[in-house]
């Protein structure tokens, strides 16, 4: 119980398996007393990619929950905020590896991770490390905007200018990763902190959210629902399947707690 803080963003979160998947291998975490949540999308077959997301979710989860007994005042120093996500995610990269290893009906199994991990002030901020294309958006002042950069051929395309957005959505690699825990060759993850204003809404999401919605769709949601984070999590993965709901769909939406609140 050493590591329990009262934070002023609660996080809320909610998983589907869609229409069309047989299984959900997507994974998430919702810590609020800690600070930290996690979407994870699943990758090699029906067994594996639910044992990667989850090994993912766990392994980082466990990490981080180390961390604020030994150092419970970490959140507040982002030097060390920095290097203990670039740990967690080493860590639950080497375990997807080893469990690989030693079980042969998962080789080949792999994860994309997305990590909010709050830091309370004196001037807070959100803490992101991720791998792959599960993604993190800021929703501020009616707008929305994507934290993240998919680690994928076709945003690779995309940012070299040799296909538009929409080209993206409809080519037929959409699918190919550049980087995936578990997987060979990798690099660090992406870590990035942003400073937040009173009333920012984040939301980590997989990827069964962005290829049905557009993003301006994903937005329209979020102002409707704002008042329920539990209701906006819902509506977009209904939306979501609504559209198809050709994959698993994970949402987390983390927003200031409210007067009105009854979280703890």
């Amino acid at each position: 119980m050493g590591r329990q803080v009262s934070f002023s963003w609660q996080g809320t979160g909610l998983t589907n398996t869609g229409l069309v998947r047989q299984t959900n291998q997507d994974a998430f975490v919702v810590d609020n007393d800690l600070g930290l949540w996690i979407v994870a999308d699943g990758m090699g077959g029906h067994a594996g990619g639910g044992t990667a997301s989850q090994l993912a979710v766990n392994a980082v989860t466990d990490h981080l929950a180390s961390a604020a007994i030994s150092f419970p005042d970490f959140h507040n120093r982002i030097d060390q905020v920095e290097g203990l996500l670039r740990s967690a995610v080493a860590a639950a990269d080497s375990l997807i590896r080893a469990t690989a290893d030693t079980t042969p009906d998962l080789k080949g199994m792999g994860t994309t991770i997305v990590i909010g991990l709050f830091c309370p002030g004196p001037d807070p901020s959100m803490a992101l490390a991720h791998v792959g294309d599960s993604r993190a958006y800021l929703i501020r002042d009616h707008g929305i905007s994507a934290l993240t950069t998919d680690h994928s051929f076709v945003q690779r395309l995309v940012s070299e200018g040799r296909i538009s957005l929409d080209e993206a959505r409809t080519h037929p690699q959409q699918n190919v990763l550049l980087r995936a825990l578990g997987v060979e060759n990798q690099l660090p993850p992406d870590i990035t902190i942003h400073p937040l204003q009173p009333n920012d809404i984040l939301m980590l999401c997989t990827d069964g959210l962005t290829k049905m919605l557009e993003e301006q769709d994903i937005l329209d949601c979020a102002i409707t629902f704002q008042r329920s984070s539990d209701e906006m999590c819902r509506q977009l993965i209904d939306a979501a399947n609504a559209r198809g709901g050709k994959d698993n769909t994970t949402v987390i939406v983390i927003a200031p707690r409210r007067a009105d609140s009854n979280a703890p």
